[in-house]
């Protein structure tokens, strides 16, 4: 017979079920078809940090940054960006290495070319560990969300799949460098969606080659000899795709930042097609990631340094330039009295209290979240669907110290008569207190505690207390 939790469990199941999506370990953020990027990047990490090394980048869904020094064979992490120095160091004894993936869990995944193998680093123990050997470098890494492992080995052309139950296919390419549509030559960067297709920067070919899964002809989508026009690539190294599956590549000797819309391609950074070391121009740049709130990092590897270009808070000149006068207040408290709910990936505990709170916008416009509290305080912001269980599920945006005494802000543009979920939980389990919100904008909001999940916050604390 059934147990009484797990009886609990699937009744669970079944109301919040359309809730749960997949979870991916890096930014994919949307884009307003005007979107622009700032013309100046500022510099992350400089020669006096990385050496004389070409740098090497991931940035995760929750804006850590992770990089590889190689002059120190170590990888450094940044838990947020405000901090002036890492918040963690990761001994590391790769040389010459290319690539890095970071997993939702955060293992590293790194290769170590000179050894032709790939190495993972698992954060529950804090070891590393050989995963995959090769005879060559992998120029471009991913996980993806059935944690298949693929490596673009560009000295065999090709790109190989290790499949999670230990067995290593060729998923892209030939082995031998051509131009036809089953073959690659010199694949860089690549990127797997969500319904595993694979998209790989070609390099020598000057094109982005889209293989669908388990497909050998790749599709090329941008680049020389695609099917529509497009935009013309000159060594291209690496491949991201936004929130819409729209395009963003790094033109290499282009020394540019390629991004597509609906509209089709456009140059985002490095416009001018130049190499230099000005703030405005990038030196054969290898790769790029997203944070959450659209900005791009790149290693602009000649320069030997990582750039931050940052997004704009413009879509339309004339609504932006609305400046935010108007200011909302809400105040309430946690305590044993609220929802619970858990904010630590991989725990089933819902030991955090939280509240969920229903904001209303009246005019379009960016809008800013802060909180204030004498207990530091996570925000979570979701379009609609979310789940206790794990709060990082389905959330647009988050935040826990941008704002001054450990409090959080959220800044994110709105539409007009539209409404949004923020929850706001405590850094510490089982903690109480009092807090306030406070949102500017073009014009007050309307703001509301959610009162309708009475019903599911009996069964979230009656498993939690059982399980």
């Amino acid at each position: 017979m059934f147990s009484r939790v797990w009886i609990d469990f699937l009744l669970l199941n079944n109301i919040i079920g359309m809730l749960i999506t997949v979870e991916v370990s890096f930014n994919q953020p949307k884009f307003h078809s005007d979107a622009t990027w700032n013309s100046n990047a500022t510099t992350f990490a400089d020669r006096n940090f990385l050496g004389s090394h070409w740098p090497c980048i991931f940035v995760n869904s929750n804006n850590s940054i992770y990089i590889l020094n190689q002059k120190t064979r170590t990888i450094h992490i940044w838990q947020n960006e405000t901090h002036l120095n890492p918040t963690k160091i990761v001994s590391n004894s790769i040389s010459l290495q290319f690539s890095m993936f970071v997993t939702t869990n955060g293992d590293i995944y790194a290769d170590d070319r000179n050894n032709g193998r790939v190495d993972k680093w698992i954060v529950e123990n804090e070891t590393w560990i050989s995963v995959m050997n090769g005879t060559s470098g992998c120029f471009g890494l991913f996980i993806d969300i059935y944690e298949n492992l693929y490596c673009s080995l560009l000295s065999n052309d090709r790109v190989d799949k290790k499949w999670s139950n230990g067995t290593t296919t060729i998923v892209a390419g030939t082995g031998v460098g051509g131009s036809k549509s089953n073959m690659l030559s010199d694949p860089w960067g690549i990127f797997v969606d969500i319904n595993l297709d694979l998209y790989v920067a070609d390099y020598l070919n000057h094109r982005i080659q889209l293989f669908r899964l388990n497909q050998r002809n790749g599709i090329t989508v941008a680049g020389k000899e695609s099917s529509k026009v497009t935009i013309k690539l000159y060594y291209p190294t690496g491949i991201v795709l936004d929130g819409d599956q729209h395009l963003f590549i790094v033109d290499g000797d282009n020394n540019r930042i390629i991004g597509s819309d609906k509209n089709g391609f456009r140059c985002i950074f490095g416009c001018s097609g130049e190499k230099g070391s000005t703030n405005d121009k990038l030196y054969h740049p290898r790769a790029m990631s997203f944070d959450s709130y659209g900005n791009i990092y790149v290693t602009d590897a000649y320069n030997h340094r990582i750039q931050k270009i940052v997004k704009n808070n413009i879509c339309d000149n004339e609504l932006y330039l609305r400046t935010s006068k108007e200011q909302t207040e809400y105040s309430s408290s946690l305590s044993v009295n609220s929802h619970r709910c858990n904010r630590l990936k991989g725990c089933r505990l819902l030991n955090y209290y939280c509240e969920m709170i229903e904001i209303n916008t009246r005019e379009e416009g960016l809008y800013t979240i802060t909180s204030h509290s004498s207990k530091d305080l996570f925000g979570y912001i979701y379009e609609n669907n979310f789940t206790l269980f794990d709060l990082n599920i389905n959330a647009i945006e988050s935040d826990d110290d941008s704002h001054y005494n450990s409090q959080f802000k959220i800044s994110l543009y709105r539409q007009a008569n539209s409404s949004f979920i923020l929850i706001v939980t405590t850094a510490q389990a089982l903690e109480q207190g009092d807090f306030s919100i406070i949102v500017h904008g073009p014009s007050t909001v309307s703001i509301r505690s959610q009162s309708n999940f009475s019903f599911l916050k009996f069964l979230f604390e009656h498993i939690s207390l059982k399980m």
